[in-house]
């Protein structure tokens, strides 16, 4: 039986078969395969959180967040560029590096049919983004051609090793982290992908993963030390929703006398009236809810029900309004959004000019003020990424046979110009090498 894990990769439930899938059939044949489950005798692996479900729950922290999921979508956007190119690399007499674009037929046909740059480049940047590492199928096909995928990060796990022995493979399920019970037949151990013999297995996973103190196993995303922030701002449209429905705040003090809901005559000692009277202040207290709420009245009132009739001598009064100063101003609960925001930006390392956050009256700036965020962004926050990303790729070329010292792939960017520089506004803006 063969059952499918992950987009393309596939488990079978005798460990002593291989499938090929194609898209009008699977073909199964006995031939050992290196990565079944067969060697995971005691089936076990390294916990990420100390519940195994952290990075579940920071994907729920994420998809809960008005922001987060777009400053992750823009760090990717900033790791990937404009573009990768196929290119040469040559060192002038100056000893500086000259690119040049390199046409080759067959690899840009590879590269656009294995959809080389969504399934493997953006999930893989998104991935780094999110928990500064990624899991990428390194799969050799018949042809020679290699194929990349990036895993989602949360179904996979690092099996455990042998006392002494280093990682050699991960657990891929799709329900690691969740409620579900993780068995032995949903799950598929493949080995990581040996950097010193790419070709030693036709499926394996490479494993892109920034250095981090202190993370022998799993690394943690460098915005999940703004979990507290994230928080606050995700609370915030909650917040404003309740708020424009109920009320914001207590901004006055109603006090009732009971006596209020008695009619004449009636006695206040008697079950049958105090039920009547109980059911009237129900009604009250609903119409006033009516009334002290909503988007045209987003004030509260704390309403108390007692004893003001005071002393027999003294002015009858039946309801007393008190107003209650509230510190709290709507400056004050905007400066807490605004912090929430900018602390969420430098969580993820993006400028907060560039995340739409104003600083001071001014949002971004001048051009020239925003193309030199952009470049600071791109040339210094961006480079480690990328050299992780172009391993894939390096890997991939060299596999299918490629020198790298003739052509790899290369990231570009988008040129920017200011009109200082482009005063006519016409010159194209042309995608360059970093």
């Amino acid at each position: 039986m063969v059952k499918r894990i992950e987009n393309n990769l596939y488990h079978l439930s005798k460990s002593n078969n291989i499938a090929i899938v194609t898209p009008t059939i699977d073909v199964i044949t006995n031939q050992p395969t290196p990565y079944s489950n067969s060697g995971s005798s005691d089936f076990d692996w390294v916990k990420w959180g100390a519940n195994d479900n952290e990075a579940m729950q920071l994907l729920q922290l994420v998809w809960n967040s008005p922001t987060k999921p777009r400053l992750m979508d823009q760090a990717k956007e900033f790791i990937l560029g404009a573009d990768v190119k196929l290119m040469s690399v040559d060192i002038n007499e100056e000893g500086k590096e000259i690119r040049k674009l390199v046409k080759d037929t067959v690899l840009s046909k590879w590269f656009r049919r294995k959809q080389v740059f969504s399934k493997y480049l953006e999930l893989a940047a998104l991935s780094l983004a999110f928990a500064e590492i990624a899991f990428v199928r390194f799969s050799i096909q018949d042809n020679g051609e290699v194929l990349l995928e990036t895993i989602q990060p949360n179904k996979v796990r690092f099996q455990k090793p042998e006392k002494g022995k280093q990682l050699e493979r991960v657990l891929i399920n799709p329900y690691f982290g969740t409620t579900r019970a993780i068995r032995k037949a949903d799950t598929v151990s493949v080995p990581i992908f040996d950097i010193e013999n790419p070709t030693a297995y036709p499926e394996s996973v490479m494993v892109l993963k920034k250095s981090q103190i202190g993370s022998d196993f799993y690394t943690q995303g460098l915005w999940w030390g703004t979990k507290t922030w994230t928080k606050v701002d995700n609370l915030t449209p909650e917040y404003h929703l309740s708020g424009l429905i109920n009320g914001y705040n207590l901004k006055l003090l109603i006090e009732i006398d009971e006596s209020y809901f008695l009619m004449e005559g009636e006695d206040p000692n008697d079950e049958a009236i105090m039920k009547l009277v109980n059911d009237r202040k129900d009604k009250f207290m609903s119409k006033m809810d009516d009334y002290l709420s909503g988007v045209k009245n987003a004030d509260k009132a704390l309403v108390l029900i007692g004893n003001l009739m005071g002393d027999a001598g003294k002015e009858r009064k039946l309801i007393k309004v008190t107003p209650i100063e509230n510190k709290m101003t709507d400056d004050a609960y905007m400066n807490l959004i605004k912090q929430a925001g900018v602390k969420q930006a430098q969580g993820h390392g993006i400028l907060p000019s560039l995340a739409g956050i104003a600083e001071g009256d001014k949002l971004g700036g001048s051009g020239s003020e925003l193309m030199h965020s952009v470049m600071f962004q791109v040339r210094y926050m961006t480079p480690s990424y990328r050299r992780l990303l172009k391993q894939g790729l390096d890997q991939a070329l060299e596999a299918m046979g490629y020198d790298l010292d003739e052509v790899s792939f290369q990231f570009t960017d988008i040129e920017m110009t200011t009109l200082d520089q482009n005063p006519t506004g016409k010159q194209a803006a042309t995608s360059n090498a970093q």
